[in-house]
């Protein structure tokens, strides 16, 4: 007889379930699914009689309490974090602000202070021009002293005469006794100046090509090709740039002072100002033709199909919407103006040289603006013949190309260029020798005289003299402009890849360029105050003097000012430019160097005006017509299957998973509500954050046998754990959601067992759960893996042939193209049954996979949760191996692994040549058990690393899994890991050539790093050993050397003999006990340590090293804020460092030919809801040695249930328990088994069971998931024999790399045991240290410590420095992420049901109406306590119910989307103001948004053939 609580079907309820959930979904929404036909009137009677009586229970009001899922770790409130987070971006902003703003700003001024240098003042009245019109006076008190008071002539002569009011060392220089002069008639410059100039002028280009080879010695994939042409354009511009420069510095510029000189840049902008006007008239031309086509086409008739064009209504003008067609010519007009009004300035200032002046000053502004030509003709560029279009076409290609090559051989040549053609403009300008003057620019001579423009200099190359300075200043002050131009250039720059262009690069820019000229004017007026330890770079014998001359500037002030204007009115793309997140340089700047003299201006000019997406980004905008701007663009938004694989996890651990999927569902529906609001105010916005998805869930061995009255009939029920996520999913989601429910589940027969289906709050989002069969089809993650990648990937997008068709032969586009495009931007998102997460962290991946094309997958960072010590170590584990390790694989190369926990993959990644095809490959070796099936996350990361994808950490994106609370599991798991890992990194390794020419990311560097790592993996049991013989020998001194290498030996000796003759129980016990004797070994390790620190006063190595290691991970830490509390569990970390470093390695390599999964196989449902027969068996710790003697202690009787009657068992490998390393079949009941071979081969389609109520999948479905399953997933069958031959493999291989890994660290203990005895009898091994420890010996250093540090320490200097690299990264993704602002302080809204808004209502009236109320609101103090708990009674659901005040009525969750409808607006229409410079970045040209749910629910359009007949 069936249990009292088993229906006949076999459906049990679960303990504490008194009424079934679905079923009361059904009654509240209706049932959709039609009745099973094989049902006879005796089951449908029961099942009448079933609901009735759960509709009974439902009307019970005793049945009044609720429960709500367990308390989740994310679920915490991190408001101080995000807060946190907020005030980060604002102090970082405004750090930004004041480095972008002061490192520009000094640059210029040493930059304008060594010009002037070139040529000092003159006294000549006709040339004022280098005087700022006159207004810079001689200051005769500082320059002539006709008394040498209190000194004697003699004094005078021997030069100490110290003037008034001066540095005391800038002493007198006399012919006379009576005259001492400080200025000469002929100025000197001394050519250090020059020189200084130069290397300002050249190290960027010299940083460029650096950068440049190395992307052409390590990126060979991404480099373009040389192409003659092209070079000979970029070489021709660059060395036009680099003529027109050095005329204007070394001719120009000397000529003015620095007050002046300032405002010159502003006129550097010729040609991208009439490039601008040119191009902007071409688009205003195209734009009358195409209006006048429209308006023709518009009543055309095309045979039987009308041409529609859809009126544009006119656009929103915005208050920050610089986009107007007069703007060029109104900024030509400017600059024109400015430039007369300067050439006025020129002639009042400069009668003599007033042409020579104004025409070299014309010539270098205009071959200086050559430069940015690129960045004003990348848009509207027409194609009118072939040759126009070939034309075009090369320019095009220029412009997007990156042209590392070609830059280099430029660079190189243009370096080389400035140094000659400064060379010719001083010889040219020689006044006596060539030369002479060519010999003192090349410190060959001592000095030559040189005529400039406004008179006569003296180069010196030997002597230098200036006001109290030496004469490497020059040098000096040319070191420091160009640390400070470098850190502009970097700041400015990252200040665009954060988003904050409109904050921290256009304002300080442009701050920068107002305030120069009033800068110098200070420093020009009082020169002496600028005086530092005696030197002063300035001009201190001249000063401004505002009563001369004033007439003469205000040609200069005009000048400035419209030439200021002219540049703010080309550059203000600055300001409406629209860029990503963590976009790409060369997606933000066209010029990949910055020009060393106009840092600022070169950065504001190759700005990008326009951005393409389709050439930078995995977004692929796309413009369905290139020549017509204002149609439609084309986005091609992400889709994300979110695919879990489960099979015994708890109601916790499948509740923390159904959380985080819930709450993905509000973020996205809540951002689709403000996006369609915004998109009203600017049709073409687009949420960059905003993705479509779905949710499939794998449930492994999800069935058990269908039992009638106790014996096995044909049919199947999903088992406990399966009834367990189906009551879990519309709980958790009424959690979240608030009093909104699902509707009811849809089931589905299929072949490889059922699916449910749930739909979600998002428009077109589902919940998919996936029941396998395992006698159907192959259990275990990676045939899980399998099962989704083809359906997902493959059969899904081939679904969308046909659509995709018709919408290619609509618009022309290519078939091809447009299914890659699709492909790349399908992502999966692989999560575990037990793994939390927050919608951003999605969203952050997301980010890493549209900066590059290139990433196949992304992990984030995991975060292992538990209880007990064994997560803790975890817990300083996995924080030291993001921190450090996959930081650094991150920068230097690619990562690894991306654990399948939390990943992201991209669809063409994984649908790319030998990755899904090779990723099905069935286990046939010894080695492809090991690689293939122990770790297939990171096999499959190694198959995308062959085909050329990147793979990568985002540190910012955070999920948290349940990690191994008992030491046994934790090894069990690790003995997985270690082989699979190791197997891994080997195949790479073997085949690195391959790799690292098919791969742009791995180079050699990265290459030998592993090779590294890896061998320093093999010796780390020996070094360990080493480092608790070193300490024991340390802190015992009395104990001889041989005698601690004896008991340190004897514990290892006794788990390695374990390994080969005692089973995997007793090795686990053993490696336990001996890991608690090591930990109280390390303690005395840890005290030895701190001895010897304080004796020695880091004058050890050890200690040196220890502090070092210990240093690390404080940084480390302290720059993870949110994981600092990880540092805490670090002693626990370093105890446990000869079990997981040693003992673990020994124990993972000595049974690597278990190959079971170790982890959950023992786990059993949370509840049982029967009572299971037990039988007697006396179990107990059993010891034993091979099979001459066996021993059991510690024996107590135990009660195990038995195996159910029925159950079918697929074979499997697994550890027999007569022999501890063998494997064996599993028994099955005949019974079953033969009733099951009847069913598959008669192909009986009646549903029994659990399918009875299921309805059938597409035909084109179920042919797929059938031929899938025939050709890649159909049930191992594995015979004996072939058993036999797999573990008889596999024992081989464990012997080998066993026997490997134990001679080689024991040839490196013994080695470096040797030389440290050798050492202590003779000495002749030492190398002393230049201090003293503890009692005066010399400090030195021996075998061990140099073994030791050189085994870690070069590694973890390695993984120090690709942690800060990484960090500053995650910095970056983090800020520009980072939004401010009300619209963004809603991270998931939180919605009020019926039920909760009752009782808040209904809470306050009775706190108001009572005397307790009315109590609680007079009373303080005590009466505090009183109303908290009065409100906690009042806030009880059941005291609600039981006082009739309202009744639990769910609503459903269609309600909730109109809810969020109501709720976008009016919070949009509050933050409207803040969200206007969000919107003035977007066009008001409209978006497509393409998606593969959006193609996937447009229907084939009909067509008419001539019989009037309408096919699909």
């Amino acid at each position: 007889m069936a249990s009292s609580d088993e229906d006949m079907d076999g459906n049990r309820t679960l303990p504490g379930q008194v009424k079934s959930q679905s079923n009361r979904l059904e009654k509240n929404h209706g049932d959709t699914k039609p009745s099973s036909p094989e049902r006879n009137p005796d089951d449908k009677s029961k099942s009448e009689k079933i609901h009735a009586h759960e509709k009974s229970d439902e009307d019970d009001e005793w049945d009044c309490a609720e429960e709500t899922p367990m308390h989740g770790a994310n679920d915490d409130d991190d408001s101080c974090w995000e807060m946190a987070t907020k005030v980060g971006l604002v102090v970082c902003g405004i750090l930004l602000f004041i480095v972008v703003f002061w490192s520009a700003c000094l640059s210029r001024i040493i930059i304008h202070i060594m010009i002037w240098k070139l040529n000092p003042p003159y006294t000549n009245n006709n040339f004022t021009l280098n005087r700022l019109g006159g207004t810079l006076m001689q200051q005769l008190q500082r320059m002539r002293l006709d008394i040498c008071d209190g000194f004697t002539p003699d004094d005078c002569t021997k030069g100490q005469v110290v003037r008034g009011g001066l540095p005391e060392s800038w002493v007198c220089r006399n012919e006379t006794a009576v005259t001492c002069l400080l200025w000469e008639e002929i100025p000197s410059v001394n050519v250090g100046w020059i020189w200084g100039l130069l290397i300002i002028m050249s190290v960027p280009y010299i940083y460029t090509m650096i950068v440049s080879l190395w992307r052409i010695c390590f990126k060979k994939n991404k480099v373009d090709d040389f192409n003659l042409k092209m070079f000979f354009v970029s070489l021709t511009v660059e060395l036009i740039h680099s003529t027109g420069l050095c005329i204007l510095v070394f001719v120009v510029m000397p000529a003015f002072d620095p007050a002046s000189a300032s405002i010159l840049p502003y006129f550097v902008c010729v040609i991208p100002i009439l490039l601008s006007v040119k191009f902007q008239v071409k688009r205003d031309e195209k734009t009358k033709v195409k209006k006048k086509r429209k308006r023709h086409t518009k009543s055309k008739e095309n045979g039987t199909k009308m041409i529609e064009v859809e009126e544009a209504p006119k656009p929103k003008i915005r208050r920050n919407d610089f986009r107007y067609q007069e703007v060029p010519f109104l900024g030509v007009i400017v600059f024109v103006a400015a430039l007369i009004f300067l050439c006025v300035y020129v002639f009042f200032c400069s009668e003599s040289n007033f042409v020579t002046t104004l025409v070299l000053l014309l010539i270098s502004v205009i071959m200086v603006s050559v430069v940015w030509w690129e960045n004003f003709v990348t848009s509207n560029l027409t194609q009118t013949s072939d040759g126009e279009k070939q034309k075009q076409s090369f320019l095009k290609n220029y412009v997007k190309s990156k042209r590392e090559k070609v830059s280099a051989l430029t660079y190189l040549i243009k370096i080389g260029w400035i140094f000659l053609v400064t060379l010719i403009i001083y010889v040219i300008q020689s006044k006596g020798s060539t030369l002479e003057t060519a010999r003192a620019f090349l410190y060959l001579d001592k000095e030559a005289t040189v005529q400039t423009l406004s008179g006569t200099i003296r180069l010196e190359s030997r002597s230098y003299i200036t006001y109290g300075c030496m004469t490497s200043n020059p040098y000096f002050m040319a070191l420091i402009c160009f640390i400070l131009t470098f850190v502009f250039f970097k700041a400015a720059r990252y200040a665009c890849r954060v988003v904050l262009q409109r904050r921290c690069f256009a304002p300080p820019i442009g701050l920068n360029l107002l305030l120069m000229p009033f800068v110098f004017v200070i420093l020009m007026k009082y020169p002496l105050s600028f005086t530092t330890e005696g030197c002063n770079v300035l001009q201190p014998l001249w000063e401004l003097d505002y009563t001369n001359s004033l007439e003469r500037l205000w040609p200069l002030i005009v000048s400035g000012v419209l030439g200021l204007v002219s540049v703010a009115i080309l550059t203000l793309y600055v300001w409406t430019t629209k860029g990503s997140k963590m976009d790409k340089v060369e997606r933000l700047f066209m010029k990949p160097a910055y020009c060393g003299l106009f840092p600022d201006l070169s950065l504001l000019l190759s700005r990008r005006r326009i951005v393409d997406d389709s050439d930078y980004s995995t977004k692929k905008v796309v413009i369905l017509n290139p020549n017509e701007e204002d149609k439609p663009k084309e986005v091609y938004s992400p889709m994300v299957y979110f695919c879990a694989t489960m099979w015994h996890e708890t109601e916790n651990e499948m509740t923390q998973l159904l959380k985080s999927i819930f709450r993905v569902d509000v973020d996205q529906c809540w951002k689709r509500n403000k996006q369609a609001w915004k998109q009203e105010q600017k049709r073409g916005y687009y949420d960059e954050e905003i993705y479509e998805f779905e949710v499939h869930v794998f449930f492994d061995d999800a069935f058990k046998p269908r039992k009638v009255n106790g014996k096995s009939k044909k049919g199947r029920f999903v088992n406990e754990f399966v009834k367990l996520l189906e009551h879990c999913v519309p709980e958790t989601a009424k959690s979240i959601y608030g009093n909104y429910e699902l509707a009811p589940v849809e089931k589905f027969a299929t072949p490889y067992g059922m699916k449910y289906v749930w739909n979600l709050l998002t428009e077109d989002a589902k919940l998919i759960v996936h029941l396998k069969d395992k006698f159907r089809i192959r259990h275990r993650k990676r045939w899980s893996q399998v099962m989704y990648m083809y359906y997902l990937l493959s059969f899904e997008l081939n679904k969308l042939k046909p659509k995709l068709q018709d919408s290619c032969n609509a618009q022309s586009k290519n078939l091809k193209e447009m299914i890659h495009n699709l492909a790349q931007n399908t992502f999966l998102l692989a999560l575990d049954g037990d793994v939390d997460f927050k919608p951003e962290a999605v969203t952050l991946l997301l980010d890493r996979m549209k900066k590059n094309a290139d990433v196949g997958a992304a992990c984030g960072r995991i975060h292992p949760i538990g209880s007990g010590p064994m997560v803790w170590y975890q817990k300083f584990e996995y924080a030291v191996s993001h921190w450090l390790q996959k930081a650094t694989e991150h920068v230097i190369g690619c990562v690894l692994c991306s654990p399948g926990c939390f990943s992201l993959f991209r669809g063409s990644a994984v649908l790319a040549d030998n990755v899904m095809k090779t990723y099905t490959r069935q286990a046939t070796e010894a080695t492809h058990h090991i690689q293939y099936d122990q770790g297939e996350d990171r096999w499959l990361c190694t198959l995308m690393l062959k085909e050329g994808f990147r793979v990568e950490y985002c540190a910012a994106s955070d999920a948290l899994t349940f990690a191994p609370e008992g030491f046994f599991e934790f090894y069990k798991q690790r003995r997985r890991w270690a082989p699979s890992t190791m197997a891994n990194i080997l195949d790479l390794l073997l085949d690195w050539k391959y790799v690292k020419k098919n791969n742009d990311s791995i180079s050699m560097l990265y290459i030998i790093y592993h090779i590294f790592l890896f061998v320093s993996s093999i010796l780390t049991p020996g070094t360990i050993f080493l480092l608790i013989l070193g300490a024991i020998i340390t802190a015992f001194p009395t104990i001889e050397p041989w005698l601690a290498l004896i008991l340190n030996m004897t514990p290892v000796a006794i788990l390695i003999i374990s390994i080969f003759l005692a089973k995997e129980d007793t090795q686990l016990l053993l490696a336990g006990i001996i890991s608690t004797i090591y930990s109280l070994v390390m303690m005395v390790v840890l005290i030895g340590l701190v001895k010897e620190g304080v004796e020695s006063k880091f004058c050890s190595v050890t200690t040196v090293f220890f502090c070092f290691v210990a240093g690390v991970f404080v940084i480390a830490a302290l720059i993870h804020p949110q994981e600092f509390t990880c540092i805490f569990h670090g002693l626990l970390y370093f105890l446990a460092v000869p079990s997981m470093s040693m003992l673990l390695i020994l124990y993972s390599i000595g049974n690597m030919h278990n190959i079971n999964w170790g982890t959950r196989e023992n786990k059993s449902a949370a509840v049982q809801d029967t009572v299971i027969k037990k039988k007697n068996k006396l179990e107990g710790q059993t010891c034993s040695f091979g099979d001459w003697c066996r021993c059991m202690v510690c024996v107590r009787e135990i009660h195990e249930p038995e195996q159910e009657k029925g159950t079918i068992q697929r074979p499997e490998l697994v550890p027999n328990k007569g022999k501890p390393d063998g494997m064996k079949i599993e028994e099955k009941t005949a019974k079953d088994n033969a009733v099951a071979k009847v069913a598959e081969k008669t192909g009986d389609r009646r549903k029994r069971g659990d399918f009875k109520n299921c309805e059938d999948i597409p035909d084109e479905e179920e042919k797929f998931w059938t031929g899938l399953i025939k050709k890649y997933l159909k049930p191992i069958d594995i015979k004996s024999d072939e058993q036999q031959r797999i573990q008889e493999e596999l024992l081989e291989l464990r012997n080998k790399i066993f026997f490997f890994v134990f001679i080689v660290n024991t040839l490196f203990v013994t080695i470096v045991y040797v030389l440290t005895q050798v050492n202590s009898y003779q000495g002749t091994l030492e190398i002393p240290l230049p201090c003293n420890v503890a009692g005066g010996k010399q400090g030195k250093i021996e075998p061990i410590s140099i073994a030791f540090t050189l085994t870690f320490g070069i590694l973890l200097l390695i993984q120090f420095f690709g942690m800060i690299y990484h960090r500053v990264s995650t910095l970056t993704h983090i800020i520009s992420s980072t939004r401010l602002g009300k619209q963004v302080q809603i991270k998931r809204p939180t919605f009020e049901g019926e039920r909760e808004k009752a009782e808040r209502i209904t809470g306050e009236e009775r706190g108001k109406d009572t005397t307790e109320g009315k109590l609680a609101e007079t009373t303080k103090g005590g009466g505090r306590g009183w109303s908290k708990v009065r409100a906690g009674v009042l806030m009880s659901a059941s005291l609600m119910s039981i006082s009739g005040e309202k009744r639990n009525k769910p609503v459903p969750l269609t309600d909730l989307k109109n809810v969020i409808k109501e709720k976008t607006k009016p919070l949009d229409s509050v933050v409207e103001e803040q969200d206007d410079e969000l919107l003035s970045k977007y066009s008001n040209i409209p978006v497509i948004i393409q998606s593969v749910r959006g193609l996937s629910n447009i229907k084939i359009r009909k067509k008419t053939d001539k019989q009037g007949t309408s096919t699909e």
